[in-house]
């Protein structure tokens, strides 16, 4: 029996080599392995070499999001050696990064189990990086949440492909999927649809907070960025002049989020490490606890 060969010919392949048999289908899988591994290590390796190759411009004009530029020995080395042939320009390198930089975010602070939802095409992961980081921003724990209902929510019945990040989601419908979060997501952890009976559906501003202030000590004290009663402080200040430009006329509303921001600052004051260890329970961390009080 004739099997497609490893060796591309570009010729049709006959009928017995593409015959409906299991050596076929290792055949094709084993391709796909491959060139899907092939990309993620190319993603990787521009992920580290733009990470490792950005500086600040001496002008102190230009550059990205964040007013870096290439080190110039990085654009002669890329240019010298025509790598150009392999990522394209240096705006088509970004895409190979990005997606590099999302490998490594969904295998360290996700769970290394779910690089296998992610899809194989570099659009498709370019745009999936742009849920978490928008114009190269940090992640937010607004963008994570949203991240991370994409990534392992159900979105249909069915025991495979049943959520919206899988392997073969395209570019086009992460960005759809994307703008149709515009106005969706609260800037704290929680992700919420406007209830069915609230006709202020119209987004005017969003207030946002600096991220520092889920920043705290190693003894869970604040030492910089804004204090949970600045938040409180100014939410009720917005309330206050809502009501008094609205006068009882019901045109505008403030959603507030505060309850949330609460839960989530005292997460961040105050986090469960033992999550992240394999075969910790609560009882066990409970008694983790109480023998390291004891031992104080």
């Amino acid at each position: 029996m004739t099997i497609y060969s490893d060796k591309i010919t570009f010729k049709l392949p006959s009928a017995e080599e593409v015959a409906l048999t299991e050596d076929l289908v290792s055949v094709i899988q084993s391709h796909y392995r491959k060139s899907r591994e092939h990309l993620f290590h190319l993603c990787m390796i521009a992920y580290g070499l733009r990470t490792h190759n950005l500086m600040k411009p001496k002008s102190g004009a230009g550059g990205n999001a964040q007013g870096r530029v290439y080190k110039p020995q990085f654009i002669d080395w890329y240019v010298s050696n025509n790598l150009e042939d392999v990522y394209g320009t240096r705006q088509n390198f970004l895409l190979y990064a990005m997606a590099g930089r999302l490998l490594e975010y969904v295998h360290w602070q996700v769970d290394a189990k779910y690089i296998e939802h992610l899809p194989s095409s570099l659009t498709a992961l370019y745009a999936l990086s742009q849920i978490l980081w928008s114009q190269g921003d940090k992640a937010t724990p607004a963008s994570r949440k949203l991240f991370d209902t994409a990534l392992k929510h159900p979105i249909k019945d069915g025991s495979k492909h049943n959520v919206f990040i899988h392997p073969h989601v395209t570019r086009k419908e992460v960005d759809d999927w994307r703008a149709n979060q515009t106005g969706k997501v609260s800037p704290t952890l929680k992700v919420e649809k406007l209830a069915k009976n609230d006709s202020h559906t119209i987004f005017v501003a969003t207030i946002k907070v600096h991220e520092n202030l889920f920043k705290f000590d190693r003894l869970g004290e604040k030492r910089t960025g804004p204090k949970l009663s600045d938040v409180k402080v100014l939410t009720q200040k917005l309330q206050s002049l809502i009501d008094e430009f609205d006068s009882g006329k019901g045109r505008f509303a403030l959603e507030s989020h505060f309850d949330q921001v609460l839960q989530d600052y005292e997460a961040a004051r105050k986090p469960d490490y033992s999550k992240h260890i394999v075969g910790a329970s609560p009882s066990n961390t409970e008694a983790a606890k109480k023998t390291t009080a004891k031992k104080a």
